[in-house]
């Protein structure tokens, strides 16, 4: 068995049959049918065939919609010959391989291609297939141009044709001699309809595939439950300059259909423009005193002494800017005004102070005893 041969096997049909066989017979028809030994003769439909559309061209998948020829077949002989010839048609949208039909004619291979080129708008609704089984390969027509094109050549097989195109065909067919015999040529107004016919096929199709795709779940508000988001690029190294800390997450990204949550900081206390000066009591006073010996100010450990120095070392003044425009007055401003005032003036803690104090007793009670101990001599 050769590979391109009929494979029958019987089966279910898939889709609408559109396009049925004709197999009904007379006295003529059945003797011919005979004598071009059709087979199955009054069982075709019975044997259905699928075949794949598998090629690297997606031209028929596009075209049609469809992945696949969904196909009745019976083959004929020429009573003179052995060959047998396949006949295929798909019952769902009427495309009918024609490329036999030449061949049993004994036309070369270039025909179907110029037979189209004298048939404006007829090749773009006919596909010519040049992959998958070799069964399916040739061109495929709409079955009411195929019917009108083989009527004008096939005149010698007319009977062998009756199933796929019907009883009416054997009138139809152009005798040799006579106008029109060979050119095969057709009315436009079959390509138009042809061509009207595929676009509904299609169409046909393409909302069947759809209708088996799952449908994303709808809620009971009728809006989508989780939306789809684009994602974005995540930025690397982005740099917060309040909190001086790096972060490697972009705070805007957001995963695809998550629940989205925004929250809002509100400050519980309105700031206020504010620019401290911080005073620092001065030293050199206290060192004056201490240098000249004459112990002025109370001793470190009295309580005098140490209320105050806390109230000098606690001592600050505060300028309020309201209504200022010449000056920033944002809190940020305020804070860095702060900080540069302690800069320049650094704060003397009430421990090294009293630590200061507690050097200079020591060194005045040092200079006392060394007072009282040589006036005690220069009276011995």
């Amino acid at each position: 068995m050769s590979k391109d041969a009929a494979v029958f096997a019987r089966g279910k049909v898939k889709g609408e049959v559109r396009y049925p066989p004709c197999e009904i017979q007379d006295e003529k028809t059945a003797a011919e049918h005979s004598r071009f030994h059709i087979y199955p003769m009054g069982t075709i439909a019975e044997y259905r065939r699928t075949i794949p559309y598998k090629s690297e061209k997606k031209s028929f998948h596009e075209k049609t919609g469809r992945g696949s020829f969904e196909v009745f077949q019976y083959t004929f002989r020429i009573p003179s010959e052995e060959k047998p010839y396949t006949v295929m048609w798909d019952y769902n949208v009427g495309l009918v391989r024609i490329t036999p039909f030449f061949k049993c004619c004994q036309y070369p291979k270039t025909m179907p291609a110029k037979m189209l080129n004298c048939n404006p708008g007829l090749r773009e609704i006919c596909h010519s297939i040049t992959g998958g089984a070799l069964a399916a390969q040739g061109y495929w027509m709409p079955f009411e141009a195929a019917k009108a094109v083989a009527a004008t050549f096939c005149y010698h097989i007319r009977y062998a044709l009756t199933p796929l195109f019907g009883l009416d065909f054997i009138s139809l067919c152009i005798k040799p001699g006579e106008e029109g015999f060979e050119h095969m040529v057709i009315d436009r107004n079959i390509v138009r309809r042809c061509t009207e016919e595929a676009t509904g096929y299609r169409s046909i199709s393409r909302e069947g595939s759809q209708g088996q795709t799952p449908i994303t779940p709808v809620s009971a508000s009728g809006a989508i439950k989780w939306e789809t988001r684009s994602l974005r690029p995540r930025a690397a190294g982005l740099f917060d300059p309040e909190s001086g800390y790096y972060s490697d997450t972009d705070r805007s990204d957001r995963y695809v259909a998550s629940p989205q949550t925004s929250f809002t900081w509100t400050a519980m206390n309105t700031p206020r423009s504010i620019a401290h000066e911080v005073k620092v009591p001065s030293s050199a006073p206290l060192m004056a005193g201490n240098a000249a010996g004459d112990g002025c100010g109370a001793p470190p450990n009295s309580p005098d002494s140490s209320s105050s120095i806390e109230s000098r070392d606690r001592q600050l003044t505060c300028r309020i800017v309201d209504g200022d425009d010449s000056e920033d007055t944002s809190p940020r401003s305020a804070k860095v005004n702060m900080v540069s005032e302690k800069r320049r003036r650094p704060a003397i803690s009430t421990t090294d102070t009293r630590a200061a104090y507690a050097l200079m007793q020591l060194h005045f009670a040092d200079a006392s005893l060394k007072d009282g101990s040589k006036k005690r001599r220069a009276s011995s």
